[in-house]
């Protein structure tokens, strides 16, 4: 009987903490190969070529701001503003990953920045075309002006159970090249909740956890004092 009662409630407060665990935040953002991560839980960006490696690219005073968590990348060190490399027209693809919980349920958005304009893929579906980041007021075509980001969403339908994939498929047509992304996804279990009930409030939660561990150790004391 004693035995029955440690496992019951033990058994409640683990219960308890995988609840409050299984919501999570994946930060996602741009970084070179062999870069520092910035705290983001997807890959490095790589480049679709030979080689794959990725640079970080300064912006200069013609581009924003690289996000908090990103920074901005090329597959060629002096390809950013004020570099010494010119980038042949072209499109220049690249590809992140990251993974998620199977069961969850995700909804997220990136800011996306590109020289001179990006198609944006999501485990292959397209989000954005190329030429939709590319007027003058995001990334003109002409002299790099990138000084807005565009927000994109990443639908929930879209998620994967796992491995998902960032592709950005940049168009180049005259001097600098470079991409910058950042954002994050939220993802949290389905709800078990019957839909007559209402969902206890996070003080409400709190106390049942305290609770739960409380009346674990003083369970776990009257077992000792019984021996």
């Amino acid at each position: 009987m004693k035995l029955y009662k440690r496992v019951s409630v033990f058994g409640a407060a683990l219960a308890f903490t995988a609840a409050l665990a299984s919501a999570e935040t994946i930060q996602l953002g741009s970084y070179q190969t062999g870069g520092p991560n910035l705290g983001n839980n997807n890959s490095a960006v790589a480049y679709m070529g030979s080689p794959s490696t990725t640079y970080a690219l300064s912006p200069g005073t013609a581009w924003a701001p690289a996000g908090a968590s990103s920074v901005w990348v090329s597959n060629n060190p002096g390809s950013g503003p004020g570099g010494n490399y010119v980038a042949p027209s072209g499109n220049y693809s690249y590809t992140t990953t990251f993974s998620t919980i199977t069961g969850n349920t995700y909804t997220g958005s990136i800011s996306v920045l590109a020289d001179d304009t990006t198609a944006i893929i999501f485990n292959g579906h397209t989000l954005a075309p190329q030429g939709l980041l590319g007027s003058d007021a995001h990334c003109a075509d002409g002299p790099p002006n990138c000084v807005t980001p565009t927000l994109i969403n990443l639908p929930s339908a879209f998620f994967l159970d796992g491995l998902n994939t960032l592709q950005f498929d940049l168009r180049q047509t005259i001097q600098s090249a470079g991409l910058d992304f950042y954002g994050s996804a939220t993802g949290a279990a389905p709800s078990s909740t019957p839909p007559s009930a209402t969902a206890p409030e996070p003080g409400t939660l709190f106390l049942l956890g305290t609770g739960l561990i409380g009346s674990a150790g003083l369970l776990l004391r009257r077992s000792r004092n019984d021996v």
